[in-house]
């Protein structure tokens, strides 16, 4: 079955909360985050009141138009920051597959469109987080063209990808 790639439209907002969740890295062996870890300011920041004019997203769908990935990019203040903050002039990104999607290059094609409508939109970089354990994530991004420039207070790496 073939997949694509579409913009986010207004239903897939729920969505878009359930890949948030599912981003957040769990160690292996450890119980998952309670789902009201997304009403916390840190994390909800990332989504809520979601429509701005600078929001980005995309959702990877296959033949039946069934989610099964979502990727976005949003701009944050100095004063409010995500976890992979760099600056005010480059959009923090976050993206997340469901469990049965993984592994598939369905995240590869969502950071590629991501990449391209980010560009077209005047953004020069995209940052984000990711915590060096989740191996698979890191090599993802590695092999997108993320590059380590920092590190956040709870020893995440801070990434950038220059477009």
């Amino acid at each position: 079955m073939e997949n694509y790639i579409r913009n986010f439209e207004k239903q897939d907002m729920d969505f878009l909360w359930d890949m948030l969740y599912e981003s957040m890295y769990v160690e292996e062996g450890k119980p998952a985050l309670n789902r009201d870890i997304l009403k916390e300011p840190a994390i909800e920041k990332y989504l809520k009141d979601w429509g701005r004019d600078t929001d980005r997203a995309l959702i990877a769908v296959n033949a039946i138009n069934q989610p099964l990935g979502a990727i976005w990019i949003r701009l944050f203040s100095k004063d409010a920051g995500g976890y992979g903050f760099v600056d005010e002039e480059t959009p923090e990104l976050g993206i997340a597959l469901i469990p049965e999607a993984r592994g598939k290059g369905i995240g590869k094609k969502l950071m590629r469109e991501m990449f391209q409508l980010a560009k077209s939109s005047g953004y020069k970089a995209v940052s984000l987080s990711v915590n060096p354990q989740n191996v698979p994530a890191l090599n993802m991004y590695e092999k997108n063209g993320f590059i380590k420039i920092g590190a956040d207070d709870g020893g995440s790496w801070v990434m950038k990808k220059e477009l």
